[in-house]
């Protein structure tokens, strides 16, 4: 009988563990996220290590890194969640107006209305460094958030300036990012300030930079 069980348990460690379903795996993923998520926004980032993430989230520390190679691989992955949420949002919110300027206003009340509104996803996203390996490990450089907003906004911004060449039509979404980060930025950290509707904000940017003359945008 001790032979049997012997035999037993030697064909058991060499077999490992049960292969996981697609629906464990993805349980797994989530509770790491959602863990490290609250971790990061009520310790900050810099202060969560993975083996804190991996004891919060109830499983071992090796156990983590075979699901994310490092804390930055898990911070990308919540920030793609965020960003994939907020384009889900404008889309659904753009097919609700009219015209390039009322659309391009939308896309940008839509995107401050997120990030005031997650204050914390705002920190976490923009107030983080991202701390890449590499170039090529970079979430701007690994993900297609920056595609998705130019295939949303650069129809809208061509009919608004009169341009289909690519430069100016890229200059005017990256001038708009600005815009909208820096009037989240002020609303998020400067909450003293009894900042006016930021409605006017945009309206005043897009008035302007669709008057410009030709050669300015």
């Amino acid at each position: 009988m001790k032979r049997f069980i012997k035999n037993s348990m030697s064909k058991e460690s060499k077999m490992g563990r049960p292969k996981q379903s697609a629906d464990e795996h993805q349980k797994k993923v989530d509770t790491i996220i959602e863990t490290a998520q609250l971790l990061f926004i009520s310790e900050g980032y810099e202060s969560v290590s993975m083996r804190k993430i991996a004891a919060k989230a109830g499983m071992g520390t090796m156990t983590l890194y075979m699901y994310f190679s490092n804390k930055n691989a898990i911070l990308h992955h919540i920030w793609a969640g965020f960003f994939d949420e907020l384009l889900a949002l404008i889309q659904a919110d753009l097919e609700k107006k009219q015209g390039a300027k009322a659309k391009l206003k939308q896309m940008c009340i839509t995107y401050l209305n997120y990030w005031v509104v997650h204050k914390e996803r705002f920190q976490i996203v923009f107030l983080n460094e991202d701390r890449a390996s590499s170039e090529d490990d970079f979430f701007i450089n690994n993900t297609d958030v920056s595609g998705q907003m130019l295939l949303i906004a650069g129809p809208l911004i061509q009919e608004l300036i009169k341009s289909d060449e690519d430069e100016p039509i890229l200059l005017f979404l990256e001038s708009l990012m600005c815009l909208v980060h820096g009037i989240a930025l002020n609303v998020i950290t400067i909450s003293e300030y009894p900042w006016h509707n930021y409605e006017k904000y945009v309206d005043i940017f897009l008035d302007s930079t669709s008057q410009a003359p030709d050669g300015v945008i």
